[in-house]
């Protein structure tokens, strides 16, 4: 069972939250919710293994540095509770039943999986050492996820969609540095030698820029699509504010600060409850 558990623990299972995305576009596309579920399995499971096969691929590059991480260096491929050949074997497992069950979906579909691939694959290699950069790349992934769901369930992003995703998905990554930054003090550089780039003041700076244009954006969106939507703009105010308070606090990363704050995960379903009843009413 500990075995089975160390293999688990290597997908990251609570990281396919951010896949929910895909919905973004069925969601405020307003289709109907039998259309959404038959469509919403192939795409969510492919792009779950896919995310699963490039966290494997993070971690076998990152195993030493996550060993100066505090709670980094529990992961089973840090701790050498499983081997880098078997991690490499289950990562190549993964990438092809993500590709098999994107081709159900569609060409296009499976082109964004690829590119998602590729993005995150490089992001562990390389990009993730470049100053700045390393946000833009962290925030494409929340990007490709709501193309790749606009592509699924035949939905097209709108340009205020897309800007709303981009700039909210700006705000979360240099939350997740920020809070990395805040969390480690001065062995920071030890886990992530990118973080002797930033400064604390300068990704404060991102981060209240971010949500500025997070709000502003989302705001003109829903005032472009049904006016009653912008009663949810207090609703989102409050969870960029509430973010910014928990990554102070050296916790950023989105979707453990989802799991565990219970003033975020209240205010997303609040926030979600109100957008589909205004949509779907």
């Amino acid at each position: 069972m500990k075995l089975l558990w160390n293999y688990i623990s290597l997908l990251r299972p609570h990281q396919w939250l951010k896949n929910l995305l895909l919905l973004f576009p069925p969601f405020f596309g307003g289709l109907s919710v039998p259309i959404i579920v038959a469509a919403f399995l192939p795409a969510f499971l492919s792009f779950s293994f896919a995310a699963s096969c490039t966290y494997i691929i993070n971690d076998m590059f990152d195993r030493n540095a996550d060993r100066n991480h505090a709670s980094k260096k529990n992961r089973p491929l840090a701790r050498g509770d499983v081997k880098v050949p078997y991690a490499a074997i289950l990562a190549g497992i993964l990438y092809v039943a993500a590709m098999l069950l994107a081709s159900i979906v569609s060409e296009h579909f499976l082109g964004y999986l690829i590119l998602y691939l590729l993005v995150s694959i490089s992001y562990s290699i390389f990009f993730k050492h470049v100053v700045l950069i390393d946000i833009f790349v962290i925030a494409s992934g929340y990007v490709l996820r709501v193309m790749a769901g606009g592509e699924a369930f035949h939905v097209p992003v709108s340009n205020w969609l897309f800007l709303t995703v981009f700039v909210v998905a700006l705000f979360l990554a240099a939350g997740k540095r920020l809070g990395e930054l805040i969390a480690q003090g001065e062995n920071a550089a030890k886990h992530r030698h990118i973080l002797n780039e930033y400064s604390v003041s300068f990704l404060e700076g991102v981060l209240w820029f971010a949500a500025s244009a997070s709000l502003v954006a989302y705001a003109l969106y829903v005032i472009a699509n049904k006016d009653a939507m912008l009663y949810t703009v207090p609703i989102a105010a409050y969870g960029l504010l509430r973010y910014i308070y928990v990554v102070k606090q050296g916790r950023g990363d989105p979707t453990e600060v989802l799991l565990s704050d219970r003033h975020i995960m209240t205010t997303g379903l609040v926030w979600a409850a109100m957008v589909g009843m205004i949509i779907y009413r």
